[in-house]
């Protein structure tokens, strides 16, 4: 085996190396990401339930007030106090509905990008993956000339002798 042959036959190990080296590091890329916004998912969620729980914990305090200050008042039978306790409560429920949607919207949105991320590392690492069979393939066409005893031209088994040909 002479040096060019050697050389080529380096340069296309250390090529399919680094291919397949890179196919893995995509993968972990990939992986990484995908675990970087599943934290994200879950910190929305337990955002999420802090603020449900603020929103409520008001909503108490409100409604304590408002009865409170109608036992002072001595109109604890007041319907405009029952209207006000209702219309509260109304709007919390209505407030609370309204953030629980946009928390599902933002998982929802984290929970794409995490998909995106994971097939964005899979078509990467694929896609170094055939890079490196490629330059095995290649490299073997570009490698034959270089073998001991062949004439530069490929030889698919045919000689004059064996085809008839004289």
């Amino acid at each position: 085996m002479g040096l060019p042959l050697a050389l080529a036959i380096g340069s296309t190990a250390i090529s399919f190396m680094g291919s397949m080296s890179a196919a893995k590091a995509a993968k972990r890329e990939a992986a990484l990401q995908r675990r970087q916004l599943q934290a994200q998912i879950e910190g929305a969620q337990l955002a999420a339930l802090q603020d449900h729980n603020a929103r409520m914990q008001n909503l108490q305090v409100f409604l304590g007030t408002n009865e409170a200050l109608s036992g002072v008042s001595g109109r604890d039978q007041d319907r405009s106090f029952k209207r006000i306790q209702e219309k509260a409560k109304t709007e919390a429920a209505t407030e609370t509905d309204r953030k629980f949607l946009q928390s599902l919207n933002e998982q929802a949105k984290l929970s794409l990008a995490q998909t995106i991320a994971t097939e964005k590392g899979r078509n990467l690492s694929r896609a170094y993956r055939y890079q490196a069979f490629g330059t095995l393939f290649s490299s073997a066409m570009k490698a034959q000339p270089l073998m001991a005893g062949t004439t530069g031209q490929p030889n698919y088994g045919f000689t004059p002798q064996t085809s008839g040909l004289r």
